[in-house]
């Protein structure tokens, strides 16, 4: 279990963080929703701790860490037992889809070359992609990356596996493929919190959603609890809106 209490953050003068309390059970699959710039993406920093909070404390079995005034070494233990897919696929360019998914392993996990290869390259079969290991990602698909960059965090085999609007920087087409690998690492147990705009797959993949608007968690509950019952009347707006956005202009 993971637990986050009192976690803020602003930027200058505007808070996006309040206070929030979170907890996270040991398999969960927790999507976040909620209009734009409501701090979905700043939270998952703030976990991380990519972002500095003005308050927070996390806690999982066997480390307690105050976000706020945290020291390198809480740190690199944090980074170590966390990963992040980003938005952008943050690949090295100079590396081949092989090499990005060992960097971690070598750095962080100090484990020795031949370990760190053998983990990588299954990894790489997991997502699908074994023969694409020696080319660089100038020469990859977007969803190609992305999937480098989620068999690179999942190399390092997190306690919380973070993914920040993974399938935003794509096109269209390429969304199902990412998506389908996200969805195998939920069914092999992965813990995971998850920001995303695709409702449909935060429906199909999420146990728990939470919506978040002014720095605060306004509902936390399931798919069905969220999106068919929603208790906050801010929250029935937004997802009648993002229904009728989605439904078609017309029929025949």
């Amino acid at each position: 279990m993971i637990e986050i209490k009192n976690l803020s953050k602003r930027f200058n003068n505007n808070v996006v963080l309040d206070g929030i309390d979170l907890t996270i059970h040991e398999g969960d699959v927790l999507a976040i929703i909620g209009p734009s710039g409501t701090g979905k993406s700043t939270l998952l920093r703030c976990i991380n701790r990519l972002e500095h909070p003005e308050s927070g404390t996390l806690s999982m079995e066997g480390l307690e860490i105050d976000l706020a005034h945290s020291d390198k070494k809480a740190l690199v233990e944090l980074r170590k037992r966390t990963s992040m897919v980003f938005q952008t696929f943050n690949l090295f360019s100079k590396k081949t889809a092989l090499e990005n998914v060992m960097e971690g392993l070598l750095v962080v996990k100090k484990m020795n070359k031949k370990q760190a290869r053998e983990t990588a390259e299954q990894e790489l079969r997991n997502v699908g992609l074994w023969d694409w290991r020696n080319h660089y990602p100038r020469h990859m698909s977007g969803g190609q990356q992305q999937r480098v960059a989620i068999a690179r965090a999942l190399a390092m085999e997190p306690e919380l596996l973070l993914l920040d609007e993974p399938t935003s920087a794509l096109d269209p087409e390429l969304v199902g493929e990412v998506l389908d690998t996200i969805r195998q690492a939920a069914d092999k147990g992965y813990t995971m919190v998850l920001v995303s705009h695709e409702m449909n797959f935060v429906r199909k993949v999420a146990n728990r959603v939470i919506f978040l608007d002014g720095g605060k968690i306004l509902e936390d509950g399931t798919p069905r609890e969220v999106f068919n019952h929603p208790k906050s009347e801010r929250v029935r707006d937004f997802i009648n809106r993002i229904e009728r956005m989605s439904a078609p202009e017309y029929s025949i």
